[in-house]
């Protein structure tokens, strides 16, 4: 399938599908395009690429000993090669909708190398983004508030267990 947002083939010997989104695609959007059209509800996928700037929050030090919590949202001022991304796919439990958690690497302009949980929305292809996507067909990945820690985090429960 090659269209104007994504380039994609599913590999049937080992099920796996590998393509590129193109510039000017969110990565988050892009990638929950190429899973509707495959039939992907749950899965993982590498990435690496471009992009016109990374847009995420990084895990820090909690104001209480032993606590961690996340940085307000950061945003590079300039393009960034993303070297290494990782993404979960699943199923968020309040809306049925396909769920995307990511974490990436990434170096700017400026030759800074960090990296962080990306937010859905903000990290528009600059080039190009390859990725290679890994389905899951029976075990889905579910997101829901986490009991504990009052945030969203997949879970991963037996087949039509939706607690």
């Amino acid at each position: 399938m090659d269209n104007s947002r994504w380039q994609a083939l599913y590999d049937r010997p080992t099920d796996r599908i590998i393509g590129r989104l193109k510039a000017g695609t969110d990565l988050f959007t892009g990638m929950k395009e190429v899973c509707n059209h495959f039939g992907v509800k749950g899965g993982q996928f590498q990435c690496m690429g471009s992009l016109k700037q990374a847009t995420y929050v990084q895990v820090q030090r909690g104001e209480k000993q032993g606590t961690i919590v996340y940085s307000p949202k950061r945003q590079t001022t300039s393009p960034v090669e993303l070297i290494s991304g990782l993404g979960f796919i699943g199923i968020d439990m309040e809306t049925n909708d396909l769920d995307i958690h990511f974490h990436g690497s990434f170096v700017d302009c400026d030759q800074h190398f960090t990296g962080g949980h990306f937010l859905e929305g903000e990290n528009e292809i600059a080039i190009t983004v390859e990725f290679i996507l890994y389905p899951l067909r029976e075990a889905i990945p579910k997101r829901r508030k986490d009991q504990q820690f009052g945030v969203l985090i997949f879970h991963f429960d037996e087949q039509g267990e939706d607690k």
